[in-house]
């Protein structure tokens, strides 16, 4: 009897560590983003923690920014990096919005980003980590966002990459994007000038 108390007790103590692990990695995040400097906000959105960032010196971007989201669910985090608030105004009084639905189903179907650490492979090697999707929001605020599901099991094992991921890579890609998203929403750019620019520039592809 005491060895069946024993443990239910000890499942009950694995059960309590299970659910605290949404909080425990959230501090992670957080020592990691104090660490470099990234300006954060915690709050809660309808009860699931929330951490909001801001990511500067993206000098493509509206407002020289882009921003970030990660919500920490039960099992899972969802990561969200999006243009600024002046990016979404520019989506949401577009005419040419159609165009861009079609670039960023382009971007969903060929662009597989890779992270790097930055230093020529000394952390990590430079892998297909994670793939973000493309898409514009289904609400009133029309952001243009790069989101992802991220297991917590799968960031125990690539804390140092995902990290890097959510904060350098992601904001870079975007940043490097933003003259195609923007100049195709304004109509300075048609939408096959764009992909091809996106083929040549980014994924390095020869025209033919």
């Amino acid at each position: 009897m005491a060895d069946e108390k024993g443990k239910v007790f000890t499942d009950f103590m694995e059960w309590q560590k299970e659910k605290r692990k949404n909080i425990k990695i959230m501090f992670e995040i957080i020592e990691y983003l104090k660490s470099h400097e990234i300006y954060w906000e915690m709050d809660h959105m309808e009860g699931i923690p929330r951490i909001t960032m801001v990511f500067k010196n993206c000098d493509n971007c509206p407002n020289f920014i882009t921003e970030g989201c990660i919500w920490f669910y039960e099992d899972s985090m969802e990561v969200r990096v999006y243009y600024s608030e002046l990016g979404a105004d520019i989506c949401k009084t577009s005419q040419n919005r159609s165009e861009l639905y079609r670039l960023l189903n382009f971007l969903n179907a060929r662009l597989w980003p890779r992270v790097s650490d930055g230093m020529g492979g000394t952390l990590y090697q430079s892998q297909h980590l994670l793939s973000p999707r493309f898409y514009v929001t289904e609400d009133d605020r029309y952001d243009i966002t790069a989101a992802m599901m991220v297991s917590y099991t799968h960031f125990e094992m690539y804390a140092l990459e995902i990290e890097d991921f959510i904060t350098a890579a992601l904001p870079g890609l975007m940043n490097v994007l933003s003259p195609f998203v923007f100049l195709v929403l304004v109509k300075n750019m048609t939408l096959d000038t764009a992909i091809d620019r996106v083929k040549s520039e980014i994924l390095g592809e020869e025209k033919r």
